[in-house]
């Protein structure tokens, strides 16, 4: 059981390596001119190694997308189902959101970009496809619910709940544009971009003032007061 549980272990770590250097070159170069050769040499290893676990490149792009999807819904659904008013918990949303965003960019950036409009046509690539959108949709239904809340609490402006969403979402995920980590950038200025970019994005849809906003929101108080 023990040796099981170490091959499964190491099996995972390896599949996640090969996630995040995919994911570099899918960023740099786009989906059309990376392939499995740049992957395996970007890792020091054999195609073998990415044939083990991905039968295609297709397979791979969809994968980093469903990895980074899986990262962001793990870290902010529990936030949304808390407890709480709609402000703080979309704050804390929007700054955990950004955080992974900004630490994670090469996964996040191929997430957010989408899919390439050449695999929309593949009738392979179809059913993975829909599980993908799926998940994005899924994932944006817990922001919409949150600020559905806010406006029922009379805190956000009245706007349908999913319209006032997509800039939202715009203006956080527009990082994945500009955003790029210089050398000797600290992990605390990183986190200071997110908080400051988080803020931002809650300012947009705020009805009460931003001085009320901050104390319903201890998470952003300094960002918004």
């Amino acid at each position: 059981m023990a040796e099981q549980a170490l091959q499964k272990a190491t099996g995972n770590d390896s599949r996640e390596e090969i996630l995040r250097a995919a994911a570099e070159l899918f960023m740099e170069y786009g989906f059309a001119a990376t392939s499995i050769d740049a992957v395996a040499e970007k890792l020091g290893a054999t195609k073998g190694r990415i044939y083990h676990h991905y039968r295609s490149k297709a397979d791979l792009f969809f994968d980093v997308q469903v990895a980074a999807m899986t990262r962001l819904n793990d870290e902010v659904e529990p936030i949304a189902r808390s407890a709480g008013g709609a402000i703080e918990r979309l704050s804390a949303m929007a700054l955990r959101h950004t955080q992974i965003i900004l630490n994670e960019l090469p996964m996040q950036k191929v997430a957010v970009q989408g899919l390439e409009r050449h695999l929309l046509g593949a009738s392979a690539a179809t059913k993975r496809l829909r599980s993908v959108v799926k998940m994005r949709d899924d994932y944006e239904t817990l922001f919409a619910e949150v600020i559905d809340a806010g406006i029922r609490e009379g805190v956000f402006i009245d706007l349908p709940a999913k319209l006032a969403t997509k800039p939202f979402f715009g203006a956080l995920n527009w990082a994945t544009v500009w955003f790029s980590q210089r050398r000797l950038q600290s992990a605390e200025a990183i986190d200071e971009i997110a908080h400051v970019l988080a803020a931002y994005a809650l300012r947009g849809l705020l009805k009460v003032p931003p001085h009320e906003a901050a104390r319903q929101s201890p998470l952003l108080r300094h960002d918004l007061g």
